[in-house]
């Protein structure tokens, strides 16, 4: 079984949680094969967002041709499947909140990802966050039947659960992952009781490395400390 991760943007700073997990489930013996959408801008620091970056295939640095190219030969290849899948994203477009030409975009991706999975020999994917990777996910799964999963986060997919599809895409999922008790009593709302088994929790840790920091004594002078990237979703106010 040759298992992939597909990320919208990664390696990147606010993803190490992710970059944790692929590690940790590559320690158990399972070899995963890294995808992301775009190539994130922002400098890597870190000396292993470094070395994912070299892991990583980037889909849109195939560039506007190769997309068109890959979306053409699908559609000659596979028309039935093509067609299908258009249909539906030509549906989840015209209910998103992004608009229908970037949704086709993202049809034009999970075409890439069908001729990267032959070759890759990919049999499932793993991705992170319930909007637009896992979009290319859904379309990918009904161009090529590569079963995926994905992992969601909050509040963005209990936000707009129509416009991003998402009872379609827990429907279509082998499994989801919520990250706490709330996000799953979230998912359960969206889909109907025969899925509830598929979707699992699993919550976001750190990795042995942090513990075996050395000791830090508490300060006289108290500081207080914000662990999150400056954004709405983590109720920072800035």
């Amino acid at each position: 079984m040759q298992i992939a991760y597909l990320i919208n943007q990664y390696p990147k700073i606010s993803h190490s949680f992710i970059r944790r997990e692929i590690l940790a489930l590559e320690t158990l013996g399972l070899p995963i094969k890294r995808f992301s959408i775009r190539s994130c801008q922002e400098p890597l620091i870190d000396e292993a967002d470094q070395e994912e970056l070299g892991k990583t295939n980037v889909i849109l640095d195939v560039g506007f041709f190769g997309l068109l190219l890959s979306f053409i030969k699908v559609a000659l290849t596979r028309p039935q499947r093509w067609l299908k899948a258009l249909q539906l994203a030509f549906k989840i477009g015209w209910n998103s909140d992004r608009g229908l030409l970037l949704n086709l975009a993202y049809f034009a991706e999970a075409c890439v990802l069908l001729e990267r999975s032959s070759q890759l020999n990919i049999t499932h994917y793993h991705a992170h966050f319930g909007t637009n990777s896992t979009t290319v996910l859904l379309l990918n799964n009904i161009l090529g039947g590569v079963s995926y999963s994905f992992t969601v986060h909050g509040p963005e997919e209990f936000d707009k659960v129509k416009a991003i599809a998402l009872p379609e895409k827990i429907q279509r999922a082998a499994f989801v992952v919520a990250i706490s008790s709330y996000g799953k009593s979230q998912l359960y709302r969206w889909c109907e009781f025969k899925h509830w088994d598929k979707i699992k929790i699993v919550h976001c840790g750190v990795d042995n490395g942090f513990f075996s920091l050395p000791y830090q004594p508490i300060p006289e002078k108290p500081y207080l400390v914000s662990v999150g990237r400056l954004s709405e979703q983590k109720v920072n106010i800035y």
